[in-house]
């Protein structure tokens, strides 16, 4: 029956190959290779690492519900490249011309940045730098616990502003190296003191956007190179701070040297962190969730949690304190057709961004494209590892970005017509 599946999915790869040019900020491809990367590293794990982590004991599975669980990622991934083969070949000639094409030459861009911009990542920073000592205080530098009581209003608009400040600051870096290069310094540090991994995140959103800025050239290229391997030690180092006994900036930092005692088995943890957990997780959701067509539902409607009834089951949806069940658990838990029907629907749903996002770069409009691919990325990373609420959001969030692009597209449209009549 597994090599049936890997022989269909392989298959499948190949005739969207033909049809789906690969390009950078593919949602489709991303998708596809986080899935596979996710798939082998998990194999690779339960039958040939040796010293396992085993973190909330979650690894400890028979080969048997492993590999049933396998099998339905593996059966999920076929499902979502058979959404996009359809989603393509049902598309209208303009559509099917935008996936033939590759649109890597498209990220390079010159663009001038007015004086004001630097301005305004100033304002910004210090409504964030603010927001943080309301929220955590003192304790942004030294705390007991990792995850104090908070404001989870004040949290997101700290998240929001993050975006903002470090798509600001990665722009302005061509004209002003020192402000850029100064603020996001200071910023990543007080960013560090939560120990949230949104750090790595800014980090590769901030590396990404010089990148693009310039050009397409060898150093660039060996430039970035050298920033995503910087990354994954940034992203390995943040991992291993939620067990320290104390938290903030200042244990954070002088834990550098202490923590590198063992880091090579950290930075392998990192690894089983971002790729494997995952799926353990899925494991013990589909033995311990509940099959209910109710929390489906709530975990899908757009409204705000305590409209549609969230905060009724959150606590309930959880392996532990630290460990929510995982989406792909949720929807396996359902059975084979549902688990084929929904990530036949995720396939639809990321072919039209994809179709979108190339559209976008068409029309050289690429903040809005690499805002798009962001998010879905959100998507993709929160599906494997946390609830079907929290990684579903992120397909609304990447809604009303078109949405929005669709309103100022139409208002810019309009300004001419307005004039006219005033006249």
């Amino acid at each position: 029956m597994l090599f049936l599946l890997i022989f269909i999915l392989i298959f499948e790869f190949y005739l969207l190959n033909r049809v789906l040019k690969y390009f950078l900020l593919s949602p489709v491809y991303i998708y596809i290779i986080f899935s596979v990367l996710c798939i082998v590293l998990s194999i690779w794990y339960f039958y040939f690492f040796e010293n396992k982590f085993s973190l909330f004991d979650l690894d400890i599975v028979s080969s048997k519900k492993f590999f049933d669980i396998i099998k339905l990622y593996i059966i999920a991934l076929i499902s979502f490249i058979l959404g996009t083969i359809v989603y393509y070949d049902q598309s209208i000639k303009k559509t099917k011309k935008l996936f033939n094409n590759s649109y890597t030459d498209k990220l390079f861009f010159n663009y001038t940045i007015s004086k004001k911009i630097t301005y305004l990542a100033i304002i910004i920073f210090i409504i964030i730098f603010s927001l943080f000592f309301i929220v955590y205080g003192k304790g942004i530098f030294i705390r007991n616990d990792y995850i104090p009581d908070r404001s989870k209003a004040l949290t997101t608009v700290i998240k929001i502003l993050s975006f903002i400040e470090t798509l600001i600051l990665g722009f302005i870096y061509k004209k002003d190296k020192i402000i850029s290069i100064s603020f996001f310094l200071f910023f990543m540090l007080i960013s560090l003191g939560t120990g949230s991994r949104t750090v790595f995140l800014f980090f590769i959103l901030y590396t990404f956007l010089i990148f693009i800025s310039n050009g397409n050239t060898f150093i660039n290229k060996i430039r970035f190179s050298i920033h995503v391997l910087f990354s994954l030690f940034l992203l390995t180092f943040v991992m291993q701070l939620r067990g320290l006994p104390e938290h903030g900036v200042i244990p954070y930092l002088g834990s550098i040297f202490s923590l590198s005692k063992d880091f090579y088995r950290s930075f392998f943890f990192n690894i089983y962190y971002s790729f494997i957990y995952g799926v353990f997780v899925t494991i013990k959701t589909v033995a311990k969730a509940n099959l209910d067509w109710g929390i489906i539902f709530i975990n899908i409607n757009p409204m705000p949690g305590v409209v549609a009834g969230w905060y009724n089951y959150a606590n309930d949806m959880r392996i532990n304190y630290y460990a929510p069940y995982s989406l792909h658990g949720r929807v396996f838990r359902t059975g084979t057709v549902f688990t084929i029907l929904y990530f036949f629907l995720i396939g639809l749903i990321f072919s039209f961004f994809e179709k979108k996002i190339r559209n976008l770069l068409n029309n050289s409009k690429r903040i809005y494209a690499f805002i798009l691919t962001i998010i879905l990325i959100l998507h993709i990373i929160y599906a494997f590892e946390y609830n079907m609420r929290s990684a579903i959001r992120y397909l609304y969030y990447a809604f009303f970005i078109i949405f929005m692009e669709y309103i100022y597209k139409q208002i810019i449209k309009n300004l001419p017509k307005i004039n006219e009549k005033k006249n």
